[in-house]
């Protein structure tokens, strides 16, 4: 029943797009997330979890309706927030890296297999940030970065780091993030050396398969990580569709990816 109601959800909703003048750039599969963009050019990453719960408990179609014209509203320019409000939820998040796929706007390119770009965060929605917004809010791209890393920077110092102690002195780490999706700005915050360095040492090695999975290790203990880690990263994903499938070195010099368990394509990659 409740696939039945997840489908009719979807379908519901991609129906309902153009009549407030939207469309869909993307069907996240790893997340059930779906990216939607405006007339205007605004974008923003939707989720459908909260309204297929509601509508599986009360069956109103009416409320797909609303679901539709809130995003609609939403992505209006007119309701954008002003700077001053906006500034503090300006964030740096990560996409995966393709061809075949609309990027995101001010995107620049951190692996292979993945670009970063700016977000307007909301509990709602993560909004991508495109040069309109900061011609509206009057703002060079220069500022709006500065705000995102100083951002970063703050969550960074807020969020609890949690070490777990595996067999053989062997540890992982992650952050207690109350919205996962930010889990990039915490990886993209210059400050990360100095906050898990005493712990992992810096350089240090990091997987971030999805937004909502990102942890850390010590570089010596790949070895015996190895396992662990490409099944951290791999499992779940039967159409390898990921944030990035790559082991990631960071360290002084930013970030570098040390190899890949899985090709763009799908197939097996480097391990």
């Amino acid at each position: 029943m409740a696939n039945e109601a997840d489908a009719h959800v979807l379908k519901t909703v991609l129906e309902k797009l153009p009549k407030y003048g939207l469309e869909l750039v993307e069907i996240r599969s790893e997340d059930g997330g779906l990216v939607i963009r405006s007339a205007s050019g605004a974008a923003a990453l939707i989720n459908l979890a909260n309204v297929t719960e509601y509508y599986t408990r009360t069956g109103d179609e009416k409320a797909l309706d609303d679901f539709v014209a809130r995003i609609a509203a939403a992505l209006t320019q007119d309701d954008l927030p002003d700077w001053k409000d906006a500034r503090e939820h300006i964030y740096y998040a990560m996409h995966p890296r393709t061809d075949d796929e609309v990027q995101p706007p001010l995107a620049r390119q951190v692996t292979p297999y993945c670009v970063s770009h700016l977000i307007l965060e909301s509990p709602t929605r993560n909004e991508w940030i495109t040069p309109k917004m900061l011609e509206r809010w009057g703002v060079t791209e220069e500022e709006a970065r500065q705000t995102a890393e100083k951002n970063g920077e703050r969550l960074l110092e807020e969020t609890k780091f949690s070490v777990e102690s595996l067999d053989d002195g062997i540890s992982i780490g992650h952050f207690d993030l109350e919205d996962e999706t930010l889990n990039a700005a915490l990886l993209l915050a210059p400050s990360l050396g100095e906050r898990v360095g005493p712990h992992f040492g810096w350089p240090l090695y990091a997987v971030i398969p999805n937004k909502r999975r990102f942890c850390l290790f010590r570089k010596k203990d790949f070895e015996q990580l190895q396992e662990r880690i490409i099944h951290f990263v791999i499992r779940n994903y039967d159409d390898n569709k990921f944030l990035s499938p790559e082991l990631l070195e960071i360290g002084p010099g930013g970030i570098r990816s040390v190899g890949a368990w899985v090709e763009a394509n799908g197939e097996n990659g480097d391990e």
